[in-house]
């Protein structure tokens, strides 16, 4: 057991963690995906129906939601057409937005869980490099990982991210401790431990080959398998220890399908009166029943270069095997093949460039820019530390389900599609800050104690100086975090997280002047006390006042790195010929309908059209006119960056005039 002194510098450092956690929540917004979270949470509490959202792991949106179901807040229900039809994102805005609620009120309460469950996870980092480590290490992997930008970041967010990072570090622990020793309690703790995780996120399917591949290590090593099981005492040797291990591991596997079962309520149906489930997506589209290519259309009419092909892999085979015998809950099954579908072809950004099929690059220069570089360099020595030990194969051993974990991780990750964020990394980083604790091998010279003592202060460093934006963190290789926009975007960055501080910029800079707002995320600028004219995120503004089209004039233009970069749009990448050419014909056409009698439209070639084809290309004009001026946008040096996310130009008329109808500069790079 730690020392009582040990024990009050760690606990000194988790009550740090959590106070810097949790004081920033007044200055960061709502992020894309919280509302989505809660409203699903609240759901499977209130209406006890499980289909909004299956594929975010059920067991932390419930947690999300808690503190809203104690309280009672109100919920619009599921009687209305979003509900109907499992539209989660329709019922978020009603329940955040439409019925009077709080929606700082809302996500304080569930972030607080969160900042729990990140504490959960720095504790049983401590104890487990302690284990390693002795105290030094220990607490030296404690404090980087209380120091780590993105630890602070998603512990104080209502998602699944740091559930799942919780989640995996107790399973490797539990199935590690399992392997050497035999127990009622050790079997319980898996079981308690793989449930968490294959309830917080489906990523969780990894865990299955690392716990294989360590029942394969454990029985290559001679020493015997003591059991205790009960009164019962026994020793199993040679190769009986493998059907003993395999057993318990059978075991643990049937306590987590009785626990998955468990959180949802032991009902297969998603709905809650059994009836036929009506989810966001058709059964036929997550299973990929019609293979199909898989692409988005560019306002010019281009497809682009990377056309994915989709057809069923072993995953909806799966899913379709285990439908027909009722297997596993209907809304666990579809959320596994909604993950699945939905990773082979998803739109990114990553250095100028824009891809559905990822990069092989991706989470590799995620680490690199993302990472601290005192973190880095303290892993690097770590490393040199933990190879230069003489009982470095004792040391090695200890660390096989950490090993391996990060290594299949990182296979799985490299070939992922999905490189929307950095935040699909989270769960490497408790396993990073852990291995740091080898420091403690370092011989004690003075030397060495005052570089690492260095290092660890510039890590704290770099984590408070980009306080309260922890989100937002690039290292300097990136340029710090105004100049990480250049390689990531969306939650790597921009997560919509921005209305509280822009808001307070616009009320001490904005004066009289005309304000105009291209906003990524679904926080409600309006509801945050931001009076804008919306402009190029016509995906993001659900406002039925919208205008399609607004006309552009002098003032203050407010662009999300996100939209900057044009990510969700239909103009993406350099200004082409194609797309000025189409822009050219639509602003001309615009002209031209200003002059139509009411319901009289028209489309470019002069045919009929109906008002809802109208508004189509209205919204394709628009789209082409935000892509030009983001052009525009790149040669000029913003006047402002707002919470290292918001970026602020004040444009004259002239520049307003220049950047819609004058010759634009040649492209040049990110």
């Amino acid at each position: 057991m730690p020392s009582r002194p040990t024990c009050f510098l760690a606990v000194l450092l988790l009550a740090g963690f959590a106070f810097m956690v949790a004081t920033v929540f007044p200055r960061i917004g709502v992020t894309f995906d919280e509302p989505a979270h809660l409203t699903a949470g609240r759901a499977y509490w209130s209406e006890n129906d499980y289909r909004l959202h299956p594929e975010n792991g059920l067991l932390p949106q419930r947690l999300a939601a808690l503190p809203a179901v104690i309280q009672n807040t109100p919920f619009p229900g599921l009687n209305n057409a979003a509900g109907r039809s499992g539209d989660v994102w329709g019922v978020a805005r009603d329940y955040f937005f439409g019925i009077g609620n709080d929606p700082s009120g809302l996500l304080a309460g569930a972030r607080a869980l969160m900042v729990v469950l990140g504490v959960i996870l720095l504790f049983l980092l401590w104890r487990w490099a302690h284990s390693l480590w002795g105290t030094r290490g220990g607490l030296f992997a404690l404090a980087g990982a209380a120091f780590c930008p993105h630890l602070l970041a998603h512990s104080g967010l209502a998602t699944s991210d740091i559930a799942a990072a919780l989640g995996f570090m107790a399973a490797l622990l539990a199935w590690w401790r399992l392997l050497h020793k035999i127990t009622i309690d050790r079997i319980l703790f898996a079981g308690a431990a793989t449930t968490f995780l294959a309830l917080a996120k489906f990523s969780s399917v990894l865990l299955s080959p690392v716990g294989l591949l360590l029942l394969f290590v454990r029985c290559a090593r001679k020493a015997p398998l003591p059991i205790r099981l009960g009164s019962h005492r026994a020793r199993a040797l040679g190769w009986l220890r493998f059907p003993v291990l395999a057993a318990a591991a059978t075991l643990v596997g049937l306590l987590t399908w009785v626990g998955i079962w468990a959180g949802f309520g032991f009902r297969y149906s998603a709905s809650a009166d059994d009836r036929p489930a009506v989810f966001a997506q058709s059964w036929a589209e997550v299973l990929i029943e019609r293979p199909r290519n898989a692409g988005s259309v560019m306002a010019d009419g281009s497809l682009p270069a990377d056309v994915v092909e989709l057809k069923p892999g072993i995953v909806q085979h799966f899913v379709r095997w285990a439908r027909e015998r009722h297997l596993l809950p209907e809304a666990y099954l579809f959320g596994f093949a909604f993950t699945d579908r939905y990773s082979r072809n998803r739109l990114a950004y990553f250095a100028g460039e824009f891809r559905e099929s990822g990069w092989r690059e991706f989470f590799p220069a995620a680490i690199a820019l993302k990472t601290t570089l005192p973190a880095l360099g303290l892993s690097a020595l770590a490393v040199f530390a933990l190879i230069r030990s003489p009982r470095r194969s004792r040391f090695l051993y200890r660390l096989t389900p950490l090993l391996l974990f990060s290594g299949i991780y990182w296979l799985f990750a490299l070939q992922s599609s999905l490189n929307i964020g950095h935040r699909h990394l989270l769960p490497l980083y408790p396993v990073l800050y852990l291995l740091t604790g080898a420091l403690a091998l370092l011989p004690p010279r003075r030397w060495i104690m005052v570089l690492l003592i260095a290092l660890l202060v510039w890590h704290a460093v770099e984590s408070w100086r980009v306080r309260p934006h922890y989100l937002t963190y690039f290292n300097q290789l990136a340029g710090g975090p105004t100049g990480g926009h250049r390689y990531f975007v969306d939650s790597s960055l921009d997560w919509g997280q921005g209305l509280p501080d822009l808001k307070n910029w616009l009320r001490s800079n904005a004066a009289d002047e005309r304000v105009f707002l291209s906003y990524f995320g679904s926080d409600d600028p309006v509801y945050a006390g931001i009076h804008a004219t919306r402009i190029g995120d016509v995906y993001f503004d659900h406002s039925l006042l919208r205008p399609a089209a607004p006309e552009l004039a002098g003032g203050i233009y407010c662009v999300s790195a996100t939209m900057l970069h044009r990510v969700y749009t239909q103009v993406r990448g350099p200004w082409s010929p194609a797309y000025e050419s189409e822009y050219q014909q639509l602003q001309q056409w615009r002209k031209r309908s200003a002059d139509w009698p009411p319901n009289r439209w028209r489309d470019l070639a002069g045919h009929a059209i109906d008002r809802e084809a109208f508004v189509r290309e209205l919204v394709r004009f628009e789209q082409l006119r935000f892509g030009r001026l983001c052009h525009f946008l790149q040669f000029r040096h913003p006047d402002a960056i707002v919470a290292n996310s918001v970026f602020i130009y004040h444009l004259r008329d002239e520049e307003i005039n220049v950047a819609l109808r004058g010759p634009l500069p040649a492209v040049r790079g990110p």
